[in-house]
């Protein structure tokens, strides 16, 4: 951004500032374009003519401690000949978060080119701090310290109706300040790397209907019923006296575990018919209105919106407890999307890389592109924020406290090749490659393993009896495999060397001191083995195909594993060869959750804790990479796989997006034979294996891009 003059009003730095800004001016003729680039600390609104253009501009400040994102948006469509109004409602949150830096200013920054004409902030703006938004009742709780976003308090009696109207009169408003330190509060401006929000809409709720005319009596408390799992701004029409309090809370207000709130809305009517929506979004499958007495309710309704990408994967099969985990798992994953990957939507909306490492993986059996924006960003912000701290962090960005936990860190690292291999996008592996180098060499060896490196927080995992030891070397071996393909992808081999013996130093030495007759394990207490040590052993290549057979058997009965590290018990057994066993194991473990009836998946195998954590969801991916076998053999899918497993099944559809477009596969069994149905993307090959029927073995084909049948004759 050329302008650099921030403006606000001064004095206003308080938490959950709200601050309305207009600008009119005069066009000689209509604009054809008009590229404008918006910065705020911390969220805006636009409305240009009168037009709500932008819901909930801006992000989270930026890709490291001394910087911030902006907005670039074409308003040219917008914009008509003579008059002009620019307004905007800007949010300055004055608060510290999980996933967000307070840079103690509030602003605004805007710059828009018409032409060559340049409209851009400064003091010519008229501004003022938005009267309906007042302070907290003293009888509520607080958003819990996690969230940087507060409960929003909102005085209809108080309102400004129609201020970003071009007709509305701002006179007698301040003209806009400028704020001299705030660029240095801010730092430098960095191009906004995700879409604007997906809007879907205003909408109503499942049972709105039945609350139309419904007069209350006394204070009640409304429950009102979304389709799913959403993110929403919730609003209402109601005719009432003034001074009516009408409370908004989802379902998920209190964390059930921490004993922690969520955020909240208070509304205060005023005198007769009126209509409201919170701007604070909040999520659940129920909305709570709790509504004072003599409240009349037109309509309770809501305005969802999320991440902007499409829905493009799927799974079906003849199993519907299959069907529906699938889809409880592409919700929970869709439910932690929005500024940046999170790992629960009401608690701390933060940014955890061990979840976000996870979420990548579903995201590329089931979403479009643009969702490959939101985990690039958060390689941005992780390196970013790795030169500033000297060590990896896993909670970025961080504006509460400094987390490293290392195993998730090592995670990770793994997997910013994982990803590159689904995708062959290497534009952000010089940031990855540099941050990753640096964070492994922290670590220190002895006789051949990793020294156990505690972080912050010393987390391997949730759930009993952690193995530490050979999980960490195990995690550690992967980042090092990861490291070593970047230096040579980037053609940095010759930084390589000190890796490569690390390598080889825990080959060498993983099996003398972690393996114990027929399984992994580190303890001499007890001999217990744990499902994620051995699981790891597997998934990283230190335990040969030779040991299979043992670890099964621990991975069968051992379930040690939170959800977090189940995605990757379930791996072990899928690539071991007893794909069979990880659907035994996945229904078994997931029972309670596919059966209750929520849309998301839980934190924890019980209801404590939260009830949308993405990391829950590592079954889409068994589903769709292991059931229909859908995987990359060379980088971006230019060669791949499908070797589909049925076992008790007899018909499997799967969609696959690949950086070559869509893979579409679908096997059935007849009473006597299997048949596939394929459709291979262009520029790509394909080695398919068609099952045998009643036999332990594939028929193997080459296939080119185009539509294919499969069927016995095929043979």
């Amino acid at each position: 951004m050329e302008n650099r003059k921030c403006i606000w009003k001064k004095g206003e730095n308080s938490e959950n500032t709200w601050m309305c800004f207009v600008k009119n001016f005069d066009l000689n003729s209509a604009a054809d374009k008009a590229l404008t680039k918006i910065a705020v600390d911390s969220k805006y609104w636009l409305y240009v003519n009168g037009k709500p253009v932008i819901f909930e501009g801006g992000i989270k400040r930026g890709p490291d401690r001394h910087s911030i994102y902006y907005d670039e948006i074409d308003l040219g469509e917008f914009l008509n000949q003579g008059t002009n109004t620019i307004a905007i409602l800007v949010c300055y949150f004055g608060k510290q978060g999980f996933s967000h830096l307070d840079s103690k200013r509030g602003g605004l920054v805007f710059e828009m080119d018409i032409n060559g004409t340049i409209i851009c902030s400064d003091e010519s703006w008229k501004i003022k701090r938005h009267p309906a938004y007042v302070s907290a009742d003293e009888n509520d709780e607080k958003s819990n310290f996690r969230l940087s976003e507060s409960n929003l308090y909102f005085d209809a009696a108080k309102d400004i109706s129609d201020w970003f109207m071009p007709d509305h009169d701002t006179s007698d408003w301040d003209n806009a300040e400028v704020i001299e330190d705030a660029l240095s509060c801010w730092g430098s401006f960095n191009k906004r790397k995700v879409p604007q929000l997906k809007d879907f809409g205003y909408k109503k709720y499942v049972n709105s209907n039945e609350l139309k005319g419904h007069k209350t009596k006394k204070k009640e408390q409304i429950k009102m019923k979304l389709p799913y799992n959403a993110q929403i701004t919730p609003m209402l029409k109601v005719t009432a006296p003034e001074g009516k309090r009408i409370s908004i809370k989802a379902d998920n207000y209190v964390d059930s575990l921490y004993d922690t709130k969520s955020v909240m809305a208070v509304y205060y009517t005023k005198d007769g018919y009126q209509e409201y929506e919170s701007l604070g979004w909040m999520n659940g499958e129920y909305i709570f209105y709790e509504i004072d007495e003599d409240v009349t309710i037109e309509e309770l309704g809501y305005h969802e919106t999320g991440y902007n990408t499409e829905f493009v994967g799927s799974f079906e099969c003849d199993d519907t407890f299959l069907n529906k985990l699938w889809q409880k798992s592409l919700r929970t994953l869709y439910i932690t999307m929005r500024d940046n990957f999170m790992d629960c939507p009401d608690r701390e909306r933060a940014q955890w890389w061990g979840d976000v490492n996870l979420e990548m993986q579903q995201m590329l059996y089931c979403l479009d592109e643009k969702a490959l924006l939101l985990y690039k960003k958060g390689v941005e912000m992780m390196s970013g924020w790795t030169k500033d701290s000297g060590y990896m962090l896993t909670v970025v960005p961080s504006g509460k406290d400094q987390f490293e936990l290392p195993m998730q860190n090592l995670a990770g690292i793994w997997g910013f090749w994982y990803y590159y291999m689904y995708t062959g996008d290497a534009s952000f592996m010089p940031q990855a490659y540099e941050a990753s180098k640096d964070y492994l060499k922290l670590f220190k060896m002895n006789n051949g393993l990793v020294v156990h490196r505690t972080g912050s927080w010393d987390w391997p995992d949730w759930g009993e009896n952690a193995d530490t030891a050979p999980m960490e070397n195990a995690w550690y071996y992967m980042a090092l495999d990861s490291l070593i393909n970047m230096a040579e992808l980037l053609g940095k081999q010759d930084e390589s060397g000190f890796f490569i013996k690390r390598k080889k130093d825990i080959e060498n030495s993983y099996d003398k001191h972690f393996w114990k007759e027929s399984f992994y394990y580190n303890k001499t207490d007890n001999k217990k083995p744990d499902d994620r040590a051995n699981a790891l052993a597997v998934i990283s290549g230190l335990a040969g195909p030779k040991k299979y057979a043992d670890i099964v058997k621990v991975l069968e009965k051992t379930t040690n594993s939170s959800p977090y590290m189940e995605k990757y018990v379930l791996d072990a057994l899928c690539i071991a060869g007893y794909i069979d066993k990880a659907i035994i194991r996945m229904k078994k473990r997931y029972k309670e959750m596919v059966d209750y009836d929520y849309s998301t998946l839980w934190e924890y195998w019980n209801q404590d804790g939260t009830l949308n954590h993405a990391w829950s969801g590592g079954p889409l991916i068994t589903m769709s990479k292991f059931i229909a076998g859908v995987r990359p053999l060379e980088t971006g899918y230019k060669r791949f796989e499908i070797k589909p497993y049925l076992g008790d099944l007899t018909n499997v559809k799967c969609v696959v997006p690949s950086a070559k477009g869509l893979i579409y596969v679908e096997i059935y069994k007849s009473a006597d034979s299997y048949h596939m149905k394929l459709k291979i993307p262009k520029g790509t090959e394909a080695d398919v294996y068609l099952p045998v029927f009643g036999e332990d073995k594939y028929a193997f084909f080459k296939l080119g891009s185009g539509e294919h049948t499969l069927k016995p004759e095929s043979l």
